[in-house]
This record gives structure tokens, C-alpha cells and sequence, in this order.
């Protein structure tokens, strides 16, 4: 028997799905989709962004809100963000343009690239809410970038599988 997803998981499959379409032949200005983004990455060795950038999905704060009691179905708030590891020698330039790429991505549909900011039905919208580079105060360099996101859905009160 196949293990359950839950909403929140098959969203982050979505996305994955979705960043793995930033390639020029699909009409973006990049091809970083070419290398499948991970789920929740922690750390790339200095070998995995020698030749590569390397993309991870993040899953944070999923906030929701039951209003009353019995409540049928209940809105949550999910933030997302899509984390961007630069091969060495980017420029920020070249790293503001991923970032473009990531945002068209996130509300283009896996398989058509027709915009879609529902994931198929999935959720009610998704809304950006911003993207920033990755800059660690001790050395003040670029280490990556980041396209933040939420995605709001419904559901049964506590029921992650509806």
C-alpha cells in the first residue's frame, strides 16, 4: 500500500516538478531546472556547485486559522521558499535573473507551463512575499538567493491528507 501524502507534501512535489521546467527550451532564461531541486537540502560540498547551481525547496510556517466551531474547512497559510546554491563565478546579475526564472516557475503548471497559481487545484492562490540574495554577515558574500512564497489552502481541521 502506497504511504499517504499529505496536502503540504504534494505541494512541495508540485514545485519541485515545477522548478525542474527553468529551462531555455521551455521559454525561461536559464537552465536550472536541469538539476532536480532537493527537499529541505541543509549543506552542497563545494564539488556539487563547482559546474552546477543547485536549487532546494523549503517548507516553514504553515499557519492556519479555524474561525468557529465546527467549521467545515479551515484556510491555511503556508510559506515556502525556493533556496538558489550558485555554481562558482555567478554574478549577481546572472543570479537575479535565476530568481525571475523561479518566480514564473512557481505559478507555471508542471506539465503544460500554463500559468497556475492554484498547483492544480491544490490551493486557493499563491502570493510572493520577496526574494532576497543569501548573504552571511561574517563574510558579506553572496552565498545563494532566495524567492519566498506563500501558498493558501483549505482543509478539514486538523486533517493534513484532505
Amino acid at each position: 500500500m502506497p504511504t499517504p501524502k499529505t496536502i503540504r507534501q504534494r505541494l512541495i512535489d508540485a514545485l519541485i516538478a515545477r522548478l525542474a521546467r527553468i529551462q531555455t527550451a521551455n521559454g525561461f532564461q536559464t537552465d536550472i531546472g536541469l538539476e532536480p531541486a532537493d527537499d529541505w537540502p541543509t549543506r552542497y560540498s563545494e564539488v556539487e556547485l563547482r559546474e552546477t547551481t543547485r536549487m532546494g525547496v523549503v517548507d516553514l510556517t504553515d499557519t492556519a486559522v479555524q474561525e468557529y466551531p465546527d467549521e467545515k474547512k479551515i484556510p491555511h497559510v503556508l510559506t515556502l521558499q525556493v533556496r538558489i546554491f550558485h555554481a562558482r563565478g555567478t554574478t549577481p546579475a546572472e543570479l537575479r535573473v535565476m530568481m525571475g526564472d523561479v518566480e514564473q516557475a512557481i505559478v507555471s503548471d508542471e506539465t503544460t507551463g500554463a500559468r497556475d497559481a492554484t498547483f492544480g487545484g491544490l490551493a486557493i492562490d499563491t502570493k510572493p512575499t520577496e526574494s532576497s540574495f543569501i548573504v552571511p554577515r561574517e563574510t558579506f558574500a553572496i552565498d545563494g538567493a532566495a524567492v519566498s512564497f506563500t501558498v493558501e489552502f483549505l482543509t478539514e481541521p486538523f486533517n493534513a491528507y484532505e
